[in-house]
C-alpha cells in the first residue's frame, strides 16, 4: 500500500486530508511541524508528502531543503500545500524538486485526490 505523509499544523485540516486519502486506499500517516516529519521520514520513508509551508518550530520550506540535503530523499515526491500564493515561495518550492504547490483555498478534494494520484499508486 502507498504511504502518504501529510504534514500540516492545523489539526483540523491534517485530519480532513487524511481521511479523504484513507477513503481512496492510501496507508496515511500525519505530523504536525517539520520536525516531526522529519523523524517520521527516518523512521518509514513515505512514498509522497503533502507538505504545509507556513508551520511552527521547522516550515516546510526549510523541512524540504533539509530533507533534499539527504540523498535517498532527493527525489521523493511532495506536493506544497499552502494558505499563501506567494511567488517567491514557489520558485523555491520547484527549485526544491515540488511535484505540485496547492493554495488551500483554490483546490477542490477531488484535485488533491487527482494530484497524489498522479505521483503514487493507490492499492
Amino acid at each position: 500500500m502507498s504511504t502518504v505523509l501529510v504534514v500540516e499544523d492545523s489539526p483540523v485540516a491534517r485530519e480532513v486530508v487524511m481521511k479523504i486519502l484513507q477513503r481512496e486506499g492510501y496507508d496515511v500517516v500525519g505530523a504536525c511541524n517539520g520536525i516531526e516529519a522529519m523523524d517520521c521520514i527516518h523512521s518509514q520513508t513515505p512514498d509522497l508528502i503533502l507538505l504545509d509551508v507556513m508551520m511552527p518550530e521547522k516550515d516546510g520550506i526549510t523541512m524540504l531543503q533539509e530533507m533534499r540535503e539527504e540523498p535517498q530523499y532527493k527525489e521523493l515526491p511532495v506536493i506544497l500545500l499552502t494558505a499563501l500564493s506567494d511567488e517567491t515561495r514557489m520558485k523555491k518550492a520547484r527549485e526544491l524538486g515540488v511535484c505540485e504547490y496547492l493554495v488551500k483555498t483554490r483546490f477542490s478534494y477531488d484535485e488533491l485526490v487527482d494530484q497524489v494520484g498522479k505521483h503514487v499508486v493507490r492499492h
